[in-house]
């Protein structure tokens, strides 16, 4: 039978395991300054919504951003 190793109080210290994500993590712009925005739209349109931030590999948020001052350069454009 294989002897148990020797434990000290400083095994007893919890230590926080980082989870490593492909994802950029949150931060870059804090959460302080952002007000949420909810509304609801058919499922089709979130999947499709979704996969292209993904594609672009943006977050649904920054997707968004994207997508409107695209808009509203274009907007501009026109007028």
């Amino acid at each position: 039978m294989a002897k148990q190793p020797a434990f000290s109080a400083d095994d007893l210290v919890p230590t926080k395991a980082r989870k490593e994500t492909a994802m950029r993590q949150r931060g870059v712009v804090p959460s302080a300054e952002l007000v949420p925005l909810q509304f609801k739209l058919p499922p089709e349109f979130v999947r499709s919504f979704k996969q292209e931030a993904l594609n672009r590999g943006e977050k649904l948020n920054e997707f968004l951003n994207t997508i409107f001052q695209e808009f509203i350069k274009s907007e501009k454009n026109a007028g």
